[in-house]
């Protein structure tokens, strides 16, 4: 095998420009040994390291500089690494456990490009039936690895050469031994040919396919639309021509007076445009841009009505976030083996669906448009089912209602949750979490949607395993991203005790934590984001009752269905401890806002510039067991606290309680 990687690396420095070569630098790799048997001894340490010496210079003479170096294993953090890591092109770490196994993992501290490896780890144990021990399997493991160190780029150009057919942007002239860039005729260096060569996504993204899915979808609504027209035509301003020329003016950029229905039919298509875009091979900014314009022609289709900022907001933000979400979840599901999953998968992403379905037939591939949905993602979805007993701020009365719903988390980095050590920026989405939960049979009238998008992150984590082989260490997840969060917890549509309290958190920051100590695993997030609000005031009856002409001269949306458009803050976190079947934890809401007085419509008639303020904190601790490894049940008490202003005054008060015992299912 030797002798074969020997021969194959000297043919491709053959083939490997001169300028190359002369830039190829001695590659410094730093080992670190740590002893869990004896943490005190240096014996097997210092054994270690010299056999380790001599390994590299048996293996390569040159290109290949090694440091070894003690660690303390009884640490949890290796303070020492960190201040001489900038040093080194590479980290490998060995450690001998109380279980008499070898552990080693390898860190790539510098990557050049993206498809060079983060992280490898082995562990070598002896076998009844093996034929080598684990002392020499690590040898023959660890030299492999010196080989490849002293020879990458060797290795990236015998690549390239046998892949650069299928290259649409570098070519190579084997004459000469260059890379060239097909369009320029430039030579490329090795590094830059590969650069190239790895950037050409498999993505094949399908325009047509998609103007046509979207086209559909805007046609069908429209016919919608003026089918309703009785219901629709209260809301017609301005004739065709009329219309579009003060949208274009920017006179007709106004918030509208739609219903609440009608505002989470807006956040539905905007999903509708965003997974059909996505599930077509466009990145997730693409898919956004795209629902963003398809929002947009629908404004101007209205010609009628006002160019509505609300939905310009709602349509692509809301989308984006909801439909990133089940885009990521969507595609953990399809990972599973189980058809069950698959089911679930494919009905909350119906674009997902549609194309796959297109797709198989078409291509014999369902992944053929969008093939990172493939990609395995660290996943945690479960749905649930149960009952709840609660009393209403407005009801003396306890009432036992059902609940059912999905909670999910996705973590679309490669190494999450692997042990190594790493540290790296995430440019495409990191993290996606909702949970989706209905009560009773009202629908969306006792419902509730939190979703989050962690569009980029840093990510860093150090995983390993203690003596007794449990994982010890920790995950990181720090970034930025978007939001939604969706509470409707009263009564009927335009009823006295109607409530809801609705958030397009347009950008904010979020960290997460998964951490490993002693048997524990503990989870942290929290997530602060700035809000577009569309809540319903929760003092407008005490206002009202005080004032009978109150309502005269307010914005619209006041006047006929009690909600105001706003702007504010939401805060989420959340934490968790688990250990063997029980896990315990708690998780809070904090959202605050005031109204937006301006640019609504028929802002010329309105006299009163009344300022609501509103917040809704809700708050809420579980323990679960679990049954098996799939089948989990919950207990969890959760209240939710409303408080309302006008003015900063009439102030209301409303509190919610609950109990809720849930069968849980785990894909």
């Amino acid at each position: 095998m030797k002798v074969r990687m020997l021969v194959f690396c000297l043919f491709t420095f053959m083939l490997l420009p001169q300028a190359s070569q002369a830039q190829m630098a001695t590659k410094k790799v730093l080992i670190s040994v740590g002893d869990i048997v004896d943490n005190k001894s240096t014996v097997w340490k210092k054994q270690t390291c010299d056999q380790l010496y001599s390994l590299a210079n048996q293996i390569v003479q040159e290109g290949v500089d090694v440091v070894c170096r003690n660690f303390n294993t009884d640490i949890f953090y290796d303070k020492e690494f960190d201040k001489i890591r900038d040093q080194f092109d590479y980290h490998m770490r060995l450690t001998r456990n109380m279980d008499k196994t070898v552990s080693m993992d390898v860190t790539k501290l510098h990557r050049r490009h993206e498809t060079d490896f983060k992280t490898l780890g082995w562990t070598f144990r002896d076998g009844e039936n093996s034929k080598i021990t684990k002392e020499e399997a690590l040898t023959k493991a660890a030299g492999n690895f010196f080989f490849y160190a002293a020879n990458e780029s060797a290795f990236k150009a015998g690549l390239l050469v046998n892949g650069i057919q299928e290259s649409d942007e570098v070519e190579y002239d084997q004459k000469n031994g260059l890379f060239i860039d097909k369009l320029t005729k430039e030579p490329l260096s090795i590094n830059r040919a590969y650069r190239r060569f790895e950037s050409e996504s498999e993505r094949k993204k399908n325009y047509l396919r998609t103007g046509v899915e979207i086209g559909v979808l805007l046609s069908s609504a429209m016919a919608i639309y003026y089918k309703n027209l009785v219901f629709n035509q209260v809301d017609f301003d301005y004739g065709f021509a009329e219309g579009i020329e003060k949208k274009l003016k920017g006179e007709a950029i106004r918030f509208d007076d739609n219903d609440k229905n009608s505002n989470y039919g807006h956040v539905y298509a905007g999903v509708m445009y965003y997974q059909m875009a996505r599930s077509n091979g466009f990145n997730s900014l693409e898919s956004f841009l795209i629902s963003f314009a398809s929002s947009t022609t629908w404004e101007f289709m209205e010609y009628h009505e006002v160019l509505s900022i609300n939905d310009e907001i709602l349509t692509p933000v809301g989308g984006y976030v909801i439909g990133e979400a089940t885009y990521q979840i969507s595609c953990a599901l399809l990972q599973k083996n189980s058809i069950a999953a698959k089911a679930l998968g494919y009905t909350i992403n119906p674009g997902l669906a549609t194309n796959h379905s297109i797709d198989k037939i078409k291509h014999g591939d369902k992944y053929a448009s969008q093939p990172d949905c493939k990609k395995p993602r660290w996943s945690e979805i479960s749905v649930f089912v149960g009952l709840d007993k609660g009393q209403k701020p407005y009801n003396p009365k306890e009432n036992t209602n059902a609940v059912y719903g999905m909670d999910a988390t996705v973590v679309n980095i490669a190494d999450y949750q692997k042990e190594g050590k790493s540290s790296k920026l995430v440019t495409d989405t990191a993290m996606t979490k909702m949970l989706v939960e209905l009560n009773g049979n009202e629908g969306v009238t006792d419902m509730r949607v939190i979703a989050q998008v962690v569009a980029a992150a840093y990510h860093q984590k150090d995983l390993g395993r203690d003596a007794k082989g449990q994982l010890r260490g920790y995950d990181l997840v720090i970034g930025i991203g978007s939001g939604t969060a969706w509470n409707d917890r009263g009564t009927g549509y335009k009823t006295q005790n109607e409530d809801f309290y609705g958030t397009i958190d347009i950008l904010g920051a979020s960290a997460h934590a998964n951490i490993h100590y002693n048997g524990f695993n503990i989870k942290a997030d929290f997530a602060f984001y700035g809000d577009f609000t569309m809540v319903k005031s929760y003092s407008l009856s005490k206002y009202t009752a005080a004032n009978p002409n109150a309502l005269e001269g307010q914005a619209t949306t006041i006047q006929d269905k009690g909600y105001y458009w706003g702007m504010g803050t939401t805060t989420l976190a959340g934490i968790s401890v688990a250990r063997g079947r029980f896990e315990v934890g708690a998780s809070a809401q904090l959202s605050s806002t005031k109204s937006i007085n301006g640019h609504h419509r028929l802002q010329e008639e309105m006299t009163s510039q009344d300022r609501f303020a509103d917040t809704l904190t809700s708050n809420k601790v579980y323990v679960r067991f679990n049954l098996t490894k799939n089948l989990s049940v919950q207990l969890a008490r959760e209240t939710f606290q409303r408080r309302g202003t006008i003015n900063g005054e009439f102030e209301s008060k409303g509190v919610e309680t609950r109990t809720t015992g849930t069968l849980l299912y785990k894909f």
